[in-house]
């Protein structure tokens, strides 16, 4: 099937369709269509154009092919097409956010050859089974592969685990240059912070407050929605190239209230892994 190219995105402005790049905001196609459903279209353009189906946005979508097909591409694999679904959603989101134009184009070539190749990304889970939900989601994940194995792996793009499991790791760089941490506390839930294992050194955890505390389903769920952005933006290379990135926990914990469920950024101590000695 067929899908509108991702640096191409479409918009609507009173009575008209138009189709934008988003690089350059040039609109390459305006169009004026009666009893058609915007979202509908979107959906049908966005995700792949059934050749097959009747319904008059489809038969548009097929319209559109025809008359400029350097527009779309085709995906043949079914992992670059749900690759994709998750891609264009964020792309189309985070738009507006990029710090330059150079920034869109090097992301949009980046996640383009990620969606071609159907590549997926190593994460290494060390969750003590704390986090059942939160496992499956990353299993589901389209643009993951769970790894779990207690001993050093190749290849790991990124280790999550709980922070009495990172704490205890002996020569933790060996595991992954990127190390991610979860906690379910007693009042908080807690992700974060994104340790780069080549610059800083294992800040020290507040493990006491999880003895006591057991994880609820839907908290988890929200945990997730929290989880997949930070992992798009980090395995994406997002982090530098976006305005309003404040809370990225690179130094920080996102840390949600469990009561009152409102959110929170809470600084962490990072120490230089390597300290230069300096005599005056």
């Amino acid at each position: 099937m067929y899908c509108l190219k991702l640096k191409y995105q479409v918009k609507k402005m009173n009575d008209f369709f138009m189709i934008q790049d988003c690089i350059t905001l040039e609109t390459v196609m305006a169009f004026k269509v009666k009893d058609i459903e915007f979202n509908r279209l979107k959906e049908i353009i966005y995700h792949g154009i059934d050749e097959t189906m009747d319904c008059s946005e489809n038969k548009l979508g097929n319209q559109l092919l025809e008359k400029d097909p350097t527009l779309f591409i085709s995906y043949e694999k079914q992992k670059s097409r749900d690759l994709l679904n998750l891609v264009r959603s964020y792309t189309e989101f985070f738009t507006p956010y990029f710090i330059s134009t150079e920034a869109i184009v090097e992301y949009l070539i980046f996640a383009e050859k990620i969606i071609d190749t159907g590549k997926i990304f190593n994460i290494q889970v060390m969750l003590e089974d704390k986090f059942p939900n939160v496992q499956e989601f990353l299993e589901k994940s389209p643009f993951v592969q769970t790894i779990y194995d207690e001993n050093p792996q190749d290849n790991i793009d990124l280790l999550i685990g709980t922070q009495k499991k990172i704490a205890e790791i002996n020569q933790v760089e060996s595991f992954a240059k990127y190390i991610l941490a979860l906690s379910c506390q007693e009042n908080s839930l807690e992700i974060g912070p994104l340790i780069n294992t080549t610059k800083f050194e294992i800040p020290k955890f507040s493990t006491e407050g999880e003895l006591n505390a057991a994880i609820m389903h839907h908290e988890e769920l929200l945990m997730c929605f929290f989880l997949e952005r930070i992992l798009f933006i980090q395995l994406f290379n997002l982090y530098n190239k976006m305005r309003q990135n404040e809370f990225f926990p690179t130094r920080n914990k996102v840390c949600i209230n469990r009561m009152d469920l409102q959110g929170y950024s809470e600084a962490v101590t990072l120490y230089p892994k390597y300290l230069v000695e300096f005599v005056v």
